[in-house]
């Protein structure tokens, strides 16, 4: 039973988009510091979207939620949208987190956390989540 389970995780990880590819399907930024750069510049918030190559929640979130037309189009519209991944670095300390996936919205002016949300979220309360976060 172990190595049926096995197989089928690294059946699935071979199989899976890799968040470059989302990021690049979507329009999503994948470095930190240029979505920084890019979020002043266009005085839009970043939402940020931390994943990991092992999260089979971060891969549904990608899949279900943030490629859904409304949500994707209400993201490029009033965000700076970027996805990262923890195991690659990049981030400042204040963004390290053991919980995957977890979004937060941080400001253009000071990139500052303005919410920080761990774990999935299905579309209704994902939206409601970037609609309310200021």
């Amino acid at each position: 039973m172990k190595y049926i389970l096995l197989i089928a995780l690294i059946m699935g990880t071979l199989f899976a988009k890799s968040y470059k590819e989302f990021a690049k399907e979507f329009g999503y930024e994948t470095s930190y510091t240029q979505a920084v750069e890019r979020a002043k510049k266009e005085h839009k918030d970043i939402l940020m979207l931390e994943v990991t190559n092992y999260c089979p929640w971060c891969r549904k979130m990608e899949k279900k939620v943030l490629s859904a037309e409304n949500i994707d189009s209400y993201i490029q519209k009033n965000y700076i949208p970027l996805i990262v991944n923890r195991e690659e670095g990049g981030l400042p300390k204040a963004f390290h987190t053991p919980i995957v996936p977890v979004t937060y919205i941080i400001s253009y002016k000071d990139t500052e956390k303005i919410k920080a949300t761990p774990g999935y979220q299905g579309k209704s309360d994902f939206l409601h989540l970037i609609k309310n976060a200021h």
